[in-house]
């Protein structure tokens, strides 16, 4: 009898740990070294490699067209870049991009994401 509430108290102990580590995630903090990046020099050659692509942010797609930095804008306003890129990291689709990269991105983005 006394082996059921012990039971019990295991199973909630194992469902509350299960329940605090969905959240947990496995991305790195990304720290800027004081220098912006330039859109036209170190972020467009990121975005054209890997989002601007036939099937996803290419010129005309209805994803959105990553293409120009006028085509990026809207979402980078909206945030849209900052949760799937930057945040959540779920884009691009079938890559990941490298530290350097999201250092990249991260440091452009934080600094008012200028088209220089």
């Amino acid at each position: 009898m006394r082996q059921r509430p012990l039971l019990r108290l295991i199973g909630a102990g194992l469902i509350a740990s299960a329940a605090m580590m969905s959240g947990c995630t496995k991305t790195e903090s990304i720290v800027c070294d004081g220098t912006t990046p330039s859109f036209a020099s170190d972020v467009k050659p990121i975005i054209q490699s890997s989002c601007a692509l036939s099937g996803c942010h290419a010129s005309g797609s209805r994803n959105g067209d990553f293409t120009s930095y006028s085509g990026l804008y809207a979402d980078l306003v909206n945030g849209q870049f900052n949760r799937e890129v930057l945040v959540n990291r779920t884009m691009p689709e079938g890559s990941s991009l490298s530290t350097s990269q999201l250092q990249t991105l991260q440091c452009w983005y934080d600094n008012g994401y200028e088209n220089n």
